[in-house]
């Protein structure tokens, strides 16, 4: 370290002067009385000398963990230790002299000159960098391997698991040398400075990079232990965000002053939210074990089946959830997933489409297209949030939701929930961004084809049209009935064409196939008694809508989180939401968007079916583009403390309940 200091010593003159560094080297060399009297920030060095010296007592506890247990007697070479675990000691020995070295030099004055280099390179943003890139490293490292110690892989391999045992020491030690680093570096610098330093789009994508590099070994040495997983050849999934992060970040000073970059630098970010999301979901589902196309997917056979010219399935692998017609078994949901398959399944077949691939894709788009709105909205300033907040909303809509869960699954009635996500957010953009009103209206027209109970939505883009053409609480009613009469044309020629597919398949223009589908007999019961929508519904679908909280069980007889398979209240599935209450200025967007919720969640307090079998209450997502948009209201230009509490939340929240549906309820 002094050696490496000595390089930095000419900028150091300049920063401190060179006759300021010469009297302070002068001084500390006449003086070898170990005080700390004289020094400028006396509490600082002694809360530094302290972390050292907590390091050297935190080392000598690592190796007495280590060599406390003697190694098999086949196996010893010395002092009952064998090579590796003497190999070990005598590291973590060097390791205690350095930063005995270190402490040495922070309480004697006589040393001060060698402090006062040392302080000076650390505080180089790039040293100081370096410094915590290596600890970042070291802390990834020794917590996958913990992690892998108390995975159940551990009982297929237990060689990890038994060099963790004996070396638990180290690796704690390990983990509290980078936090420490992190805190001796916090008070060698100003925090400000240091962060500002480190935020560089370079520098935070190697952080990022380290991260998914340590998981990847992580996640390759599992999948070589638990073949069950078969993560094989996933490496560039894993990657691949981390490419577009160095890429975009080595490349932006080369275009950062051209007149095009913020476009590039949107279509970036795009991307990177894009890669990084299919990642999450992918990576899910794979340690979840719902890697290929489940039963139920239906969609890829249905594609199959148009481009052959029928409408119906042909030897289904099974039949549940499917309508059985003069003969033959039916898709009763809207069949708009299928026909944007159809040119995949033309070209791959329908063997080499995955249906739980599909799944991450279009949750991966509606990350991305939910980024849009909210960034264009902000842009035209509807709502107030900056960068922050809307990566921040962003987040909560693709892992602080069930949408998470949505996009892991492949099967039939929740890839029509996400391709309906898709479109409406399109819609919405259209409306933003004032794209002519026969656009707004297909694209609504096409979200009503695969979910027909998401039409409130046109409220919505109402609401936005008129905010952008007056001030509330005025209407052109000119211009708005003539952009009403163009957005209507495609949406209602997409309603009649749903209508005559339901007359294709039951001689029924308004027969959807749910009253004869071939699925739980109490859903059949409810619809033949009361119809689609009755107020009967109502007290049922409040209580899994608002009220219904998960189950905690520490019984150690199952899994701790027991959400219940119906579901449960969208406040403990996305804490967030309370910042609705905020949400609200009298301006017509506004009013459109609540008037929309308002609309579909009455609508579906009176649905007969509370969503089955589900996590969370996944019909909330009909209506989340709106909501997202009253919640960037609610939340301001950035997220305080407590929405991103609420937000973390959130995620851990559906992270516990995906492993339930797949894992803990087993």
């Amino acid at each position: 370290m002094i050696a490496v200091s000595k390089f930095w010593l000419p900028d150091l003159g300049k920063s401190l002067g060179k006759k300021n560094l010469k009297r302070d080297i002068n001084i500390g060399m006449n003086s070898a009385v170990p005080s700390l009297q004289n020094d400028p920030d006396e509490k600082r060095l002694r809360m530094k000398a302290f972390l050292i010296l907590l390091t050297v007592l935190e080392g000598f506890f690592s190796v007495c963990t280590l060599i406390r247990i003697p190694s098999e007697t086949e196996h010893a070479v010395l002092f009952g230790l064998s090579k590796s675990r003497l190999l070990l000691t005598a590291v973590a020995l060097v390791g205690i002299v350095f930063f005995l070295a270190f402490f040495f030099i922070y309480v004697f004055k006589s040393l001060k000159p060698v402090r006062l280099r040392i302080e000076a390179f650390l505080r180089r943003p790039t040293a100081a960098f370096c410094v915590l890139a290596v600890c970042w490293a070291m802390l990834l490292i020794c917590c996958w391997l913990f992690v892998f110690r108390f995975s159940p892989a551990n009982a297929y391999d237990s060689t990890v698991g038994t060099i963790v045992a004996r070396t638990w020491g180290l690796l704690v030690w390990g983990i509290l040398i980078a936090l420490q680093t992190a805190a001796f570096l916090v008070l060698s610098s100003d925090f400000k400075v240091l962060r500002e330093s480190l935020r560089s789009p370079l520098r935070m994508a190697i952080f990022f990079t380290i991260f998914m590099l340590t998981y990847y070994g992580f996640a390759a040495w599992y999948d070589r232990v638990d073949w069950s997983v078969r993560m094989n050849g996933l490496g560039w999934l894993m990657l691949a965000p981390c490419g577009v992060a160095l890429i975009w970040a080595a490349a932006y000073p080369f275009y950062a002053g051209k007149r095009w970059a913020a476009a590039l630098n949107t279509g970036l970010l795009c991307l990177l939210i894009g890669t990084f999301t299919f990642m999450g979901y992918r990576m899910t589902s794979y340690w979840m074990g719902r890697w290929n196309t489940p039963a139920k997917a239906y969609w890829d056979l249905l594609a199959e089946a148009f481009l052959n010219g029928q409408l119906h399935l042909s030897a289904p692998p099974s039949t549940h959830d499917l309508t059985l017609y003069n003969g033959r078994w039916f898709v009763p949901n809207p069949p708009l997933p299928a026909i944007l398959l159809m040119p995949f399944v033309k070209w791959l077949g329908v063997e080499g489409v995955n249906m739980t691939v599909v799944s991450a894709v279009f949750g991966a788009l509606n990350a991305v297209a939910v980024f849009l709105v909210l960034q264009r909205a902000a842009a035209r300033s509807m709502i107030p949030c900056s960068r922050s907040a809307i990566l921040w909303l962003t987040a909560v809509f693709a892992f602080g939701t069930n949408h998470f869960w949505l996009a892991t699954t492949g099967q039939m009635w929740f890839i029509s929930q996400l391709v309906t996500v898709l479109f409406v957010a399109f819609a919405t953009l259209s409306a933003i961004e004032d794209w002519p009103g026969w656009v707004t209206g297909l694209l609504l027209g096409l979200a009503i084809l695969a979910r027909p109970n998401v039409f409130p939505i046109a409220i919505l883009l109402a609401g936005i049209f008129l905010w952008r053409q007056a001030e509330f609480p005025g209407i052109p009613w000119k211009r708005f009935i003539l952009w009403a009469i163009t957005a209507a044309i495609p949406a209602i020629v997409c309603t009649v064409v749903l209508f005559g597919y339901n007359y294709l398949r039951f001689d029924d223009w308004f027969d959807f196939g749910y009253v004869t589908i071939n699925g739980a007999d109490w859903i059949l019961e409810a619809v033949r008694q009361y119809g689609m929508f009755h107020p009967h519904f109502f007290r049922i679908n409040l209580d899994v809508m608002i009220l219904r909280l998960p189950r905690l069980d520490f019984s150690g007889q199952r899994f701790f989180f027991q959400p219940g398979i119906a579901g449960y209240s969208i406040f403990v599935m996305t804490p967030p939401l309370i910042y609705l209450v905020r949400g609200f200025r009298k301006n017509w967007w506004v009013i459109g968007a609540w008037l929309s919720v308002l609309l579909t969640c009455g609508l579906l307090l009176c649905y007969h079916n509370t969503g089955a079998e589900q996590v969370g209450y996944r019909y909330l997502l009909d209506a989340m583009l709106p909501i997202l948009l009253l919640l960037g209201v609610g939340i301001g230009r950035r997220p305080n403390w407590l929405f991103k509490t609420l937000a973390a939340v959130g995620f851990i929240v559906n992270a516990l309940s995906i492993y339930w549906w797949y894992i803990g309820r087993a």
